[in-house]
């Protein structure tokens, strides 16, 4: 897993989330490093879930910029579509940042997962995100990302607790803002799903 870092540190903007479900009792979280703050327009990103039910997962993420505004989200994730080749789910929740008293509300999500094999899935999400301005929230843009996750579960011998472990590689669209560097900043992610307590 390390060399999987070495090997993508330029990939280092922020993403969100996919239509997949953590599963219940089981703990997912998802990585992307942008090392020493190299990439001036990336984030050392960490998004979370764990399960409530087999469908409905606390879940969240916190991002260090490299410009040094930091922000969080938490929320509420609901799975609704379970199908052989497609994930769909929804999700409401709010962004805050350490440096100032913006609050954002991202409502609604659509988030997406096709899944094209067991190595092989594309998954996303469109957010659309609202500004607290004294009692109400304004519409500030949509977000979108989406990207390619390759299962690593079949080609690295794993810790008895993890349960699968992906590589993820997307553009993301943060919406609130246009980047210089372009409409889609590039992301990657290394995904990790732990067991179940007390499963092996």
């Amino acid at each position: 897993m390390v060399l999987i870092f070495l090997i993508v540190p330029l990939l280092a903007s922020g993403g969100y989330d996919h239509g997949t479900s953590t599963g219940k009792g089981q703990f997912e979280i998802d990585l992307t490093w942008n090392p020493f703050d190299l990439i001036d327009f990336g984030q050392t990103y960490a998004v979370i879930g764990y399960g409530i039910t087999d469908r409905l997962d606390l879940h969240g993420y916190f991002a260090h910029q490299a410009d040094g505004r930091n922000n969080y989200y938490y929320g509420i994730f609901y799975q609704f579509i379970d199908w052989k080749y497609l994930d769909l789910a929804t999700a409401v929740g709010l962004r805050r940042y350490t440096d100032s008293d913006a609050v954002d509300l991202f409502y609604p999500q659509l988030l997406f997962t096709f899944k094209l094999s067991k190595k092989l899935d594309i998954g996303g999400a469109f957010v659309n995100i609202k500004r607290e301005e004294g009692e109400k929230y304004v519409d500030k843009g949509s977000a979108f990302d989406i990207a390619v996750y390759i299962r690593l579960s079949d080609e690295l011998k794993l810790p008895e607790y993890i349960e699968d472990v992906k590589l993820g590689i997307g553009l993301f669209n943060p919406g609130i803002f246009e980047p210089e560097e372009g409409e889609f900043l590039p992301t990657y992610s290394i995904d990790i799903i732990f067991k179940r307590i007390g499963k092996k």
